[in-house]
């Protein structure tokens, strides 16, 4: 069996070959994420997160909520700190333009899970909330 890192996707990922029990062998992919602290911020930190991690959705979601004056309302975990808007703006769009031609684990191998999915993972293994956007 062969084990190997995916460093086509972003973020990359495990895949494991495996058997199921009678044999038959199948692969196991596992996303690899960036999970450091970049900034003392909550939620710059989380959007440098969903950028090093290729989370398009959460960015997009992010950008809006953000340009509209919602983050109060739609984004959880806010705790009202205060932040720079047109900083905080750049810093979306330029991870947007970033991660525009990147493809994630999740498209690639159709593991069944979305972005969003993630984020919960994410907060377990960094021991930290994160400010996000629920997406319906």
């Amino acid at each position: 069996m062969e084990n190997y890192i995916d460093t086509e996707t972003m973020p990359h990922c495990k895949i494991e070959e495996k058997k199921f029990e009678w044999g038959e062998p199948y692969e196991m992919q596992t996303p690899v994420f960036i999970l450091k602290k970049f900034s003392a911020s909550k939620l710059e930190n989380s959007i440098i997160l969903f950028g090093k991690n290729n989370f398009k959705q959460q960015l997009l979601s992010l950008f809006n909520v953000i340009i509209n004056h919602e983050e109060f309302e739609r984004i959880e975990n806010y705790s009202g700190e205060q932040f720079d808007r047109k900083t905080i703006v750049e810093l979306i769009n330029s991870f947007i333009k970033k991660t525009e031609s990147l493809v994630a684990p999740w498209e690639k191998y159709r593991l069944g899970f979305t972005e969003y999915d993630y984020v919960g993972y994410i907060e377990e293994q960094g021991q930290e909330s994160l400010c996000y956007v629920k997406i319906q």
